[in-house]
Formats: C-alpha cells, structure tokens, sequence
C-alpha cells in the first residue's frame, strides 16, 4: 500500500521549526541587578552609612569588617561592585544611571552630576510590597535617601516587633472591712511566659543570619 498523501507538509519539517522562538529578556543579569555574592570583595568602602541619619536606626558607627584567610574577588573588572552607598559619575557610568537615575541620590559636588547607588551593608533585603498587601507598614516606608516618606523600591524600613500583649494576672488586696480589720489577702506574683533561659539579648531584633556581600550590575 502506498503512503497516504496530506495536502500540507507540516511534518516534513522539525517540530521544534513550527514555533516561533521565544524572546530573550536578558542576555545576562540586567544592569542594576543585585546578587549576593559568598566570596570577599574588593575594593570595600569603610565609609559609615548616613543614609539613616534621620531615623531612630542610625548607624551605630562600628569598625569595619575585617578580611578573613581567604582569596579576594576584583570584581569590578567582571562589571560588579559593592553596594555601599558611593556616588558614581553619571558620565562614566551612564548604563547604571540610566537605570537607577536619582532615585538613591544625586549631586553636583563636581563639574559632572554624581548619582548615588544603594547602601545594602549589614542590611536585609526585602520585596517591594507593589500593593501585595503584605507589608502592613508600607505607607511609613522612607524615600531611599532617608529624607521623605515613600513607599517606594528602595524605601527604607527600621527593625520593629509586631504589636502585642501578655496576659497576666493580679490580685487586688481587698478593702477594710466594716469593723476594722483587713480583709485576709494572698499576693503571689506570675511570669508572663516561658522565655529560654538564659534569653537571647542583643542590640536589635534580628532572625539567624549570613553576611554576604551585595553586588550591583554596572556593565
């Protein structure tokens, strides 16, 4: 018997051919891309973060971090660099300002305008809210200079605890009694709660956590 004939000849071609291809976003990690990045960098800014000079998490001013024995990672030949809040040239780095513009800050300090990258030293990341609803204090949020309030990417939050109370309880000695004598009363004090023991106690509220160098897409 012979082959049936189809009137077209779709299936003479490879099946991956039919479709179009899809489009390819990036070639790489966009301009503006921020990764964490395990190794030690250089060159590290020591400068402390002014940022959030005007609210009540400043910073605290401590030394520098210190090198460990491990190798150092150049990686501003690869197009990365540290986010720790320097101000770039918008003319040598016109990739990176077209991106982030002044959102972080600008200045002209120089003949040229200078435009600020983020400062994400000791901090942690968290995704912008777009009106997901899940950050209930987004409406509080300063501006990414610290100045205004704005909830916008970049915005500024200080570490919190949530809004709570501990039940407990408390016994009110009784009043004078007609004739004279104090009424008979028990007063026994009780814990709030069960605290590990000894509690955990530092300068801020904080999960477990890894310091990472946060890098930033330059090129």
């Amino acid at each position: 018997m012979g082959v049936p004939v189809v009137a077209d000849n779709w299936h003479s071609f490879p099946h991956t051919s039919i479709l179009p291809e899809e489009p390819t976003m990036f070639a790489g990690p966009p301009i503006g891309a921020v990764c964490p990045f395990a190794g030690q960098v250089a060159p590290i800014s020591s400068s402390v973060n002014t940022i959030w000079s005007n609210t009540p998490c400043a910073s605290s001013g401590e030394a520098a971090g210190t090198n460990a024995e491990a190798p150092i990672s150049y990686v501003e030949a690869q197009g990365w660099m540290l986010c720790d809040g320097r101000y770039l040239r918008a003319a040598v780095y016109p990739e990176l300002y077209a991106v982030l513009g002044g959102l972080y800050g600008e200045r002209n300090s120089t003949a040229d305008l200078e435009f600020r990258i983020p400062d994400y030293r000791g901090l942690f990341l968290r995704g912008f809210d777009a009106g997901g609803g899940m950050d209930p204090d987004a409406k509080r949020r300063l501006d990414p200079t610290g100045n205004n309030v704005a909830n916008v990417v970049g915005s500024l939050q200080c570490d919190a605890l949530q809004v709570h109370a501990h039940p407990y309880e408390i016994t009110t000695p009784a009043g004078i009694s007609q004739q004279g004598n104090a009424a008979g009363t028990s007063i026994s004090s009780k814990s709030t709660g069960s605290p590990e023991n000894p509690a955990r106690t530092a300068l801020e509220t904080r999960p477990k956590n890894v310091a990472v160098n946060y890098l930033i897409k330059f090129r």
